[in-house]
């Protein structure tokens, strides 16, 4: 459901104009927990609309009409219950598990972190896929690769992202973040279209266990599983060593 969010918060807020379809993102934000049990008929009456104002409203956010936003929503919330919830944190206890995955950050060698900015600047197109809470982080590094004059594809909307695979070729790059590999388990509905997909392929995680799918061609372990609380955190830092090494390598050559 976090994903939806997310589409709907950024079309209030790039919205020009407070129009009908302004109006529908604030009331399916409104009714965010009946979304995925209302029909198409049942959402017109609760927004005061027609269902084909619904119907196009929700091709305008990327979806191809109600019933692919809500099957969306089943299935965002089938992988948000394979990872686990964060749990609140003392300041003693947050810092202890911050600074273990900033020491591992910092034992990461540097032949790997020069091999993934090597990919990324000899990728033709760069699809970053970050579900669901690590939304706003994946389009952190977004920014930051473009800062460095690369451009890279990360879609707030879930089936955007994935349906974005079919087109990979061999000259492109998949960065996916799944902090505990649960998002690329055997058992997950995207790993799948992550095998089938061509080009180079990049996993950022705290898991160990992902290094036996043979999915990926690198894999960036950048924190301890149990320390999965500051994941947020622990991404923007391996972002910024993974960029600053970018501009290193680029202002030294």
């Amino acid at each position: 459901m976090d994903q939806l969010i997310y589409t709907l918060l950024a079309y209030l807020n790039n919205s020009l104009n407070k129009d009908i379809n302004y109006d529908l993102a604030k009331s399916f934000l409104k009714h965010i927990d009946k979304l995925e049990s209302f029909s198409l008929d049942s959402v017109a009456e609760a927004c005061h609309v027609s269902p084909s104002t619904i119907n196009r409203f929700c091709k305008r956010i990327g979806f191809k009409n109600f019933s692919s936003l809500r099957n969306s929503i089943a299935f965002s919330n089938e992988m948000a219950n394979q990872e686990s919830h964060d749990s609140e944190l003392h300041t003693h206890t947050f810092l202890k598990q911050l600074n273990e995955n900033i020491e591992l950050i910092e034992k990461i060698p540097l032949e790997q972190i020069d091999r993934i900015v090597n990919q990324l600047k000899q990728s033709r197109r760069i699809v970053i896929l970050g579900f669901e809470k690590h939304q706003v982080q994946a389009v952190e590094l977004q920014k930051k690769l473009f800062l460095l004059g690369k451009l890279c594809e990360c879609g707030t909307n879930l089936f955007k992202q994935i349906d974005s695979l079919a087109s990979i070729s061999d000259e492109d790059m998949i960065i996916t973040i799944s902090i505990q590999g649960n998002l690329v388990s055997e058992n997950s509905p995207i790993v799948e279209k992550i095998k089938k997909a061509k080009g180079h392929k990049l996993l950022i995680t705290f898991s160990h266990k992902t290094q036996e799918l043979g999915i990926f061609d690198e894999i960036l372990q950048c924190g301890k599983i149990e320390n999965s609380s500051v994941s947020s955190y622990t991404l923007l830092r391996i972002f910024d060593v993974l960029t600053y090494r970018f501009q290193h390598e680029h202002s030294s050559n």
